[in-house]
């Protein structure tokens, strides 16, 4: 991944989360190193915690599985949707750093293919599928892979 240059300032690429980032987080939490999601609670604190569940859904959404689809994560992005998400892995395939942000909201009609697309230890959390599928529409991605750093925008 390289980054488009202008005469003025170098522009980032557009959001393409495949390649090197869909190998680092496509299966990090089968790995140990399991993605962290920032979001706003209620009270305005900051909520950080780890999401197995985080896959690629497209080149420019990632999806989670939210066990608790009325309060926590799902909840909060309701009116508070910019989520960030950081990963990192020395060893592992892809890219070793990725510093993500995004907008996130609850989409039930996707809950059956989100649902079956994250990692079975994530899914023997929630045998009874009582979550609800998370889509984050990704703005922003910044890292480090095999080729140095990188930085990709939504146009």
């Amino acid at each position: 991944m390289t980054n488009s240059m202008t005469e003025d300032a170098p522009m980032p690429d557009p959001v393409n989360l495949t390649g090197e980032i869909a190998a680092a987080i496509d299966g990090a939490a089968l790995r140990g190193h399991t993605l962290a999601v920032a979001y706003v609670r209620d009270d305005g604190s900051p909520s950080v915690s780890f999401r197995g569940s985080t896959h690629v859904h497209s080149p420019t959404q990632l999806a989670i599985w939210a066990r608790k689809h009325d309060s926590g994560l799902a909840a909060a992005i309701v009116d508070r949707p910019r989520v960030s998400l950081v990963f990192f892995e020395m060893e592992g395939p892809g890219a070793r750093y990725l510093a993500i942000e995004g907008h996130a909201r609850v989409v039930p009609e996707l809950d059956q293919e989100v649902y079956e697309a994250i990692i079975e230890p994530e899914r023997q959390q929630d045998p009874e599928r009582q979550g609800v599928a998370v889509l984050i529409e990704v703005d922003t991605v910044a890292g480090a892979g095999e080729n140095g750093f990188f930085q990709q925008a939504h146009g």
